[in-house]
């Protein structure tokens, strides 16, 4: 069983292979022979499109985070109380999570080993540019936490350090998560509901939202 979708592009299979095979083994134990076996193809084939394993982690990272972006800026530009809006933002957060799970889980593993290792000067300003974008994401949720301290409705003594585990609270479903686990229509809506739900509890004043 690959899971590669005989539709896509063959730099998109590529992709797709590559993060489920980083996801299932990580990042730093992953090989292109391991990639090249998962797509039932010779790794020159991977090579053909990508020079080295690196490439394939900070590509990973643009589409998950091209993802994110997509699911939840313009919710954040709408005219909602901010309640309503940072609810709609984190269930599109959780939604995008879970629908590329593997890219997010890829993504989590391959920053941390990134930061831990030597690597190039053009690999090290790929990842300032990464973790700047992601900067730019979080940004979106602080602005509107402190939109809602500001109405009453939403709480922090400090919003910069309170938004961190209200992402680790949400970004949490991607280590968990088991699509075969759905019990039904609507059984993911009510997993991203009650995984909102957890994470805001801190943030939203009692009887405000």
């Amino acid at each position: 069983m690959t899971d590669i979708d005989l539709t896509a592009s063959p730099r998109d299979t590529i992709l797709d292979a590559s993060a489920r095979c980083f996801m299932d083994r990580g990042f730093n134990a992953t090989s292109i022979d391991d990639i090249a076996s998962r797509l039932g193809a010779t790794k020159g084939m991977v090579y053909h499109y990508f020079s080295s394993k690196a490439d394939l982690f900070f590509e990973i990272h643009q589409i998950g985070m091209d993802a994110l972006f997509k699911a939840v800026e313009p919710l954040s530009e709408g005219t909602d109380d901010a309640v309503s809006k940072l609810r709609a933002m984190s269930a599109a957060h959780v939604h995008s999570l879970i629908q590329t799970q593997h890219y997010q889980r890829a993504v989590a593993e391959g920053v941390q080993m990134h930061l831990r290792i030597s690597t190039t000067r053009a690999q090290r300003a790929q990842l300032t540019r990464l973790q700047n974008r992601r900067r730019r994401y979080e940004q979106m949720f602080l602005e509107v936490l402190e939109q809602g301290i500001g109405e009453g409705k939403l709480r922090a003594e400090q919003p910069r350090i309170a938004i961190k585990p209200l992402f680790g609270a949400l970004n949490s479903v991607i280590n968990w998560y088991q699509p075969r686990r759905e019990s039904g229509p609507g059984a993911r809506d009510e997993v991203v509901e009650e995984v909102v739900r957890v994470a805001l509890a801190g943030v939203v004043v009692p009887g405000k939202g």
